[in-house]
């Protein structure tokens, strides 16, 4: 199986080239080198046909490693949760846009998208504290997008933009990934975070099993760890996937 990764030098990005790399044919995308494997540097955000354009010499464009391409895992993004649009618009919306009009384009079965917690948090909000709660209301993989800022718009256009090429055929399947807080657990005392959190191990696993998982469509999944006080419900993610958080924070 032949697996595009973009933003594969990023936190995420090296756990899951780690993860895959013992057992499948990755290409690696990113706008920096990534460290100790052949990669291919880029920024996503431009037209493909522009990249690298010379008058002398046209090298490829970072488009031409989708094909052939089983999977393409978009993970390429600015990351801030608080970042301006003038941010936002080329890295997460232009980005993204590019990267499925790409995978279309050359017939790649399946987009895995790193969405967030953010594309939903305004429905976090609106049913905070009580979903806080272990018993509490949840937010399921079928609630449509309610984000609050440029970057959680950013990624309620990634799912939507996916849903519209599954429904208009030119995907067999997308799913994308609500993932919650990914980062050092000294950060853990905000109960903010401890909520939201995600360990490396799950992470891994959870996207090996959305490159693996025998499914087609579009899907919304969840990823974070094991805790009572999440306030998502990864029903679906487990049917899905087959797939179980296994860390506790």
């Amino acid at each position: 199986m032949q697996v595009v990764i973009t933003g594969a030098a990023g936190r995420i990005g090296t756990q899951i080239v780690e993860e895959l790399s013992p057992s499948y044919d990755l290409s690696l995308i990113d706008v920096r080198p990534v460290e100790g494997r052949n990669s291919i540097v880029a920024d996503i955000s431009r037209d493909p046909a522009l990249t690298g354009r010379r008058r002398w010499f046209k090298p490829k464009p970072w488009s031409a490693a989708f094909a052939g391409a089983d999977v393409v895992v978009h993970l390429a993004a600015n990351i801030q949760s608080l970042a301006p649009w003038e941010k936002v618009l080329p890295d997460n919306i232009q980005a993204t846009w590019n990267v499925i009009t790409a995978a279309a384009k050359h017939r790649v079965p399946r987009v895995v998208f790193a969405s967030s917690n953010w594309a939903v948090k305004a429905r976090e909000r609106m049913l905070a504290p009580d979903c806080y709660q272990p018993n509490g209301p949840k937010i399921g993989s079928d609630a449509p997008p309610q984000p609050i800022t440029a970057y959680g718009l950013s990624k309620a256009f990634g799912e939507q933009a996916g849903r519209m090429f599954v429904d208009e055929k030119k995907l067999q399947s997308f799913v994308a990934v609500r993932i919650g807080f990914y980062g050092l657990t000294d950060l853990l005392n905000d109960e903010d975070l401890r909520c939201r959190w995600i360990g490396t191990h799950d992470i891994r696993t959870l996207l090996r099993r959305c490159v693996e998982a025998e499914f087609e469509g579009f899907h919304v999944v969840y990823g974070v760890s094991t805790q009572p006080t999440s306030p998502y419900d990864l029903s679906h993610t487990r049917r899905l996937l087959s797939w179980a958080p296994q860390q506790l924070p």
